[in-house]
């Protein structure tokens, strides 16, 4: 690889042009887990090459510490902790993710089968039907995947990808716009609301022709810091996309329970923790409630055919009901059930040395005492 970026989702480059912009650089730990038990875990040496090639994160006082290569792992342990200054690695999630996520689906399950990512990403247009679906799935694939699929994906019907290298298939740049990482990144730096300051800093440094597009989910408060949000940006805000993790239930989903019990037929995707029918139902509800049923909704989080098929049917019976739509987009990288790594900001560094929780809720710091040194100091 002679250059990450073009492998990198979009919304890590804005995240990097944006704390760049506005001098936050704050020193934190990103700690990377599967959900998924891995007998012999390979993967961790390929990813710290990309960073150790890519990163400034030595130089500058930064370090990595990771479960050896063969060792055994269990769901939700802390794989690989990054410590260093936020700007130095952000741009290098998507594909060390990828790297880590290829090997533990080779371990597993023997490797990626194109035609079942083929498969997969035409039952999952199909069950879309008009909805616009984007392919958000880079970290989940090796780099070098990235291409191939997203051209699998483009042929399949999908509108777009958030890595460039992904988008030529498009003819088209990656698209994307707010992380996670953001937020934190300002939530560490900055007085104030972290999730309203990261979109309010997105609106003031980025092309007024990309969506605004907040993610909202950060501190589990979707409807209040979407409400707070709209208000800050005074109409410049686009819509949502809803991302809650799987260790939370969206903000005020059982205020509408009830009636999405009563109208929405019952499935595994009508309520519960993580992004349910019953989380975007409570999302448009209470924005139109405050006066913003025009913010659009994108949704993301595991959202296979069968969920798709499932929102979409919740989707004409919301029109029927209020005239607007519930989802009016899908992002997805659920093609082909890959073994996949996520990483979190967990905690930052005060100026005294002192480490603050500082994650999404649900996902704080796990300490994992197997962890070894790999690169950097001591």
């Amino acid at each position: 690889m002679e250059d990450h970026k073009q492998y990198t989702d979009k919304y890590f480059l804005r995240t990097r042009q944006i704390l760049e912009a506005e001098d936050i650089n704050p020193f934190v730990r990103m700690q990377v887990f599967s959900r998924t038990a891995i007998d012999n875990l390979t993967g961790i040496n390929e990813a710290l090459e990309l960073i150790d090639a890519f990163s400034s994160l030595e130089i500058n006082g930064g370090r990595v510490l990771a479960l050896p290569e063969g060792s055994t792992y269990s769901p939700k342990e802390t794989m690989m902790l990054i410590e260093g200054r936020i700007q130095d690695f952000v741009e290098l999630e998507t594909v060390y993710l990828g790297v880590i996520s290829d090997a533990m689906t080779k371990a597993v399950k023997g490797g990626i089968d194109l035609r079942a990512v083929e498969e997969k990403a035409k039952l999952i247009v199909e069950a879309a039907e008009d909805k616009p679906v984007l392919y958000f799935g880079a970290r989940h694939f090796h780099w070098k995947l990235d291409q191939q699929i997203a051209q699998i994906c483009h042929d399949a019907g999908f509108v777009g990808t958030s890595t460039d290298v992904g988008a030529e298939a498009w003819g088209a740049e990656g698209i994307g716009t707010v992380p996670h990482a953001l937020v934190l990144s300002y939530a560490a730096a900055r007085e104030g609301n972290p999730t309203v300051n990261a979109m309010v800093g997105f609106d003031r440094h980025i092309d007024p022709s990309v969506p605004r597009l907040l993610l909202p989910d950060t501190y589990n408060r979707e409807v209040d810091d979407t409400i707070a949000t709209a208000e800050a940006l005074d109409g410049r805000l686009t819509g949502t996309r809803i991302d809650t993790c799987g260790e939370n239930v969206t903000q005020y989903a059982e205020r509408h329970l009830d009636e999405v019990r009563e109208l929405v037929p019952e499935s595994e995707y009508l309520s519960g923790n993580g992004v349910k029918i019953a989380s975007v139902w409570a999302l448009k509800r209470e924005l139109m409630n405050a006066g913003y049923g025009d913010l659009t909704s994108t949704v993301s989080s595991g959202f296979n055919e069968r969920k798709t098929a499932a929102f979409l049917e919740a989707n004409r019976i919301f029109q029927e009901r209020y005239g607007v739509n519930l989802v009016d987009a899908i992002g997805t990288g659920s093609i082909a059930s890959p073994v996949m790594a996520t990483a979190d900001i967990a905690q930052y560094r005060d100026d005294e040395g002192n480490w603050i929780d500082n994650s999404k809720v649900g996902r704080g710091y796990r300490a994992n005492s197997r962890l070894e040194v790999v690169l950097g100091g001591k």
